[in-house]
């Protein structure tokens, strides 16, 4: 009968053959498998679309790569849509688009967008939904799931009580100004003094000079002024007209003083009647020119270049008979 020691033997070897025969079968099986990268196409599905972030969680204004990804089998038209409009929360800093290009038997192309976000919380980037043809001829639709994405503060949460410090009270700035803009001061206001006294020097000059013109040489001098203008020149008869009209009005103002500047044509008629100190015929060729021209300037008529030389003439004239007039009564 054999022995304990001899048992303890045979159970020993039972045992390291299971073991054996368990590595082998085990040896087997994975070596009838292959490694498969974990982003590869998957090969049973026409169109395959992916979208991922670099980074699920970031800090505000540290910037997140979005890319949205599309592999298809070649013949099937398909192209990844432009998405950058959707994506909300986020500044999109940069974009660009990689492809087509053949990968792996597969078209391959890829958009990619650079974010960043101004505030914390969490963000979420849209779902991307891709229609095709199969090859069967059979409609499909390729699309990715949402992508979220975690924004935290820049600050350290433990070290926000730490970095607080009291604020140190306020002090006031002491500006100092320099002596030269002192200087530079009184020198302005000097020179705006001195425009000042020489606008109203020059402006009491030219009172005192037309205090010794006569009427008429005022009207001749007004006259001038609006030949200057070119108005006839560039055939503007009816701003013209306007203009020998005002200086009419106003000649009849400082010669007979009729507020004949401020009054209506029918006013002027009845000052015009009422003046004693004009004669006869200067009242009516007054009371023409007048009439004549008023209408130009109230109801929009376009004079004709005859008549606006007529007017012209006439005026002058009027100039000329109220100055023989007068100097006929001072002789008298």
């Amino acid at each position: 009968m054999p022995g304990p020691a001899r048992h303890d033997t045979d159970v020993a070897q039972s045992r390291f053959l299971v073991v054996l025969l368990c590595c082998v079968l085990l040896a087997g099986c994975s070596s009838g498998e292959k490694d498969v990268p974990a982003d590869a196409p998957d090969k049973s599905i026409p169109v395959e679309l992916t979208a991922r972030v670099d980074r699920a969680k970031a800090k505000v204004g540290e910037p997140v790569i979005f890319r949205v990804t599309l592999q298809a089998e070649p013949g099937i038209s398909v192209d990844l849509p432009e998405i950058g409009s959707r994506i909300q929360g986020f500044r999109i800093v940069d974009m660009g688009k990689e492809g087509p290009k053949k990968r792996e038997g597969r078209v391959w192309s890829q958009r990619w967008y650079e974010l960043k976000a101004d505030f914390t919380g969490s963000y979420v980037l849209p779902a991307v939904s891709l229609p095709y043809t199969d090859p069967k001829g059979d409609e499909q639709k390729a699309e990715t799931k949402q992508v979220f994405v975690e924004v935290e503060s820049v600050l350290d949460p433990e070290g926000d009580e730490k970095d607080i410090r009291d604020l140190k009270p306020l002090e006031k700035a002491k500006m100092e100004i320099p002596r030269w803009w002192v200087f530079l001061a009184l020198g302005v206001l000097v020179i705006i003094g001195l425009l000042v006294a020489l606008a109203m020097i020059l402006r009491r000059r030219k009172r005192t000079q037309e205090a010794h013109r006569t009427p008429e040489e005022i009207a001749r001098h007004e006259l001038e002024d609006l030949e200057a203008t070119g108005l006839l020149e560039e055939e503007r008869y009816r701003e013209y007209v306007f203009g020998l009209s005002l200086i009419f009005r106003r000649y009849l103002e400082r010669k007979f003083h009729l507020p004949a500047a401020e009054q209506t044509t029918e006013e002027i008629l009845v000052s015009l009647r009422q003046a004693k100190h004009l004669e006869k015929g200067l009242k009516e060729e007054a009371r023409s020119l007048v009439e004549e021209t008023d209408p130009i300037k109230y109801r929009g008529l376009e004079p004709r270049p005859e008549e606006t030389d007529g007017w012209r003439d006439r005026l002058i004239s009027f100039l000329e008979q109220a100055a023989e007039s007068e100097d006929i009564e001072e002789a008298a």
